[in-house]
């Protein structure tokens, strides 16, 4: 099926030098199906390790836990995701914004994985003071790049619906 929308339009120069499987995966649906991957399995979390009350702590709590496999496979997945719809938007005129929010997205995730939490409620460390930092970097700059990708009439409708 050749790509529709937002996917022809975003066929870059890059991604047509890309090797077939990976200008394929760049160009296709998989940034779509790894969100609700990794959205899935961070709320998954909750279901594996209960410890944790989901309405006081955050999500970055599971990564010291028993789930940490699934919440670092979550943010990996969003990592991916990140590193697809950069690689759409890369060189395409007009959206330097949108590739710009995508890198800084990217330095936010690494440093939400390189500088874990502290348990509880007490900051005591180095890292777990960078890591709220980088968790605000990671998901403002998210949400600026989700929100300039999106089109806003399908988003209406979506809403709608």
């Amino acid at each position: 099926m050749p790509p529709s929308g937002y996917d022809a339009y975003m066929t870059t120069q890059f991604s047509q030098q890309l090797p077939a499987p990976f200008a394929k995966l760049v160009r296709g649906r998989a940034a779509e199906f790894l969100v609700l991957f990794g959205a899935a399995a961070i709320l998954g979390c909750d279901l594996l390790d209960q410890t944790l009350d989901a309405r006081i702590y955050a999500a970055s709590e599971h990564a010291l836990g028993s789930a940490a496999w699934l919440f670092h496979l979550g943010v990996g997945a969003i990592f991916a995701v990140t590193l697809l719809l950069l690689a759409r938007s890369w060189g395409v005129k007009g959206r330097t914004g949108i590739t710009r929010a995508l890198i800084v997205a990217a330095i936010g995730i690494v440093g939400l994985v390189v500088f874990p939490t502290d348990p509880g409620w007490g900051v005591v460390s180095v890292p777990g003071r960078l890591h709220p930092t980088f968790a605000i970097l990671a998901a403002g700059s998210l949400l600026i790049a989700g929100s300039r990708l999106a089109h806003p009439t399908r988003v209406v409708i979506a809403t709608v619906l």
